[in-house]
């Protein structure tokens, strides 16, 4: 197959990856409030791919998709500089957000992977991956 038609293939494949989680989480009883939240404060200080919301208990998702491991496992992507943005992202939020200041939070990491008809696709979600005390 040419690069370029491979390259076609692969573009939505963060959006698909997305909405699969999202839907994953619909499944746990969680309404997705938020997609793509961008928090900015004169820059951009970082973008939170998913926010959901069950009861009390929010939770920031930042979605990782593969259909191979040539640039590292979706969790080698998350790396401190981008768990670093991540946290910001989530406290821009909860500022701007004060309803939610007293619930309970935490940043999951969702990794799927698929292959490039995403036809097949398996979810790996890692609960608290991301400590908000750095």
């Amino acid at each position: 197959m040419p690069w370029w038609q491979a390259l076609m293939r692969r573009s939505g494949l963060g959006q698909w990856g997305e909405e699969h989680v999202a839907k994953l989480y619909e499944q746990q009883g969680f309404q997705v409030i938020a997609k793509n939240y961008r928090a900015q404060g004169g820059k951009q200080v970082g973008e939170i791919d998913l926010i959901a919301l069950r009861g009390r208990e929010l939770v920031f998702i930042e979605v990782k998709t593969r259909t191979n491991q040539a640039f590292g496992t979706g969790a080698e992507s998350v790396t401190d500089a981008k768990q670093r943005k991540l946290v910001r992202a989530c406290k821009h939020y909860l500022q701007k957000h004060p309803e939610f200041s007293d619930y309970q939070y935490r940043i999951d990491v969702a990794i799927v992977t698929s292959d490039l008809d995403r036809q097949d696709a398996s979810v790996t979600i890692l609960p608290n991956a991301v400590d908000d005390r750095n």
